[in-house]
C-alpha cells in the first residue's frame, strides 16, 4: 500500500465499518463471549504531510481505574502495541508507515491490538466497556 486512500479502499472491501472520516475508520469486532472491540485507524501525516503513516488505537480502561503500574507490566509482555493515555482514557496503539506496507504488516498488528487491549479490559476492567 502507498497511501491512506489504497488503505482505506482496502478495509471497506474487506471490514464492516461503523464510522468513516477522512482521516479515521472505526471498526468493531466481535471478541467472543459477548464481549466487542472499537478499533480506530487514523491517518497520520508527517514531515509536513508528506508522510503518511497508520496509527491502530484501542481503548483499554479510563485512567484511575486500574493498577496502572501492573498494567503498564502487562502491555510490555506484549510484541505488538504499546500503552498510551487519549484524553482520560488507556488504550493500546500501533503505528506504521504506509508508503510500503504489506497487507501482513497492518492484518496482523490489527488483530494483535485488537486481542490485547479486549484481554486487558476484561483483565482489568472485568467488563466490556470498549
Amino acid at each position: 500500500m502507498a497511501s491512506w486512500q489504497e488503505l482505506t479502499t482496502y478495509i471497506r472491501s474487506n471490514y464492516k465499518i461503523a464510522k468513516e472520516e477522512s482521516d479515521l475508520i472505526k471498526l468493531i469486532f466481535d471478541t467472543g463471549g459477548l464481549r466487542s472491540q472499537v478499533v480506530l485507524l487514523t491517518r497520520e501525516a508527517l514531515m509536513d504531510g508528506s508522510e503518511e503513516w497508520v496509527q491502530i488505537s484501542s481503548a483499554v480502561a479510563p485512567l484511575g481505574s486500574l493498577n496502572l503500574e501492573q498494567f503498564l507490566r502487562d502491555v510490555g509482555g506484549t510484541v505488538c502495541g504499546g500503552a498510551a493515555l487519549e484524553g482520560n482514557t488507556l488504550v493500546i496503539k500501533h503505528a506504521a508507515p504506509l508508503a510500503n506496507l504489506n497487507i501482513n504488516e497492518i492484518e496482523r498488528p490489527l488483530l494483535l491490538v485488537t486481542a490485547t487491549a479486549d484481554s486487558l479490559e476484561k483483565k482489568f476492567v472485568g467488563v466490556d466497556q470498549f
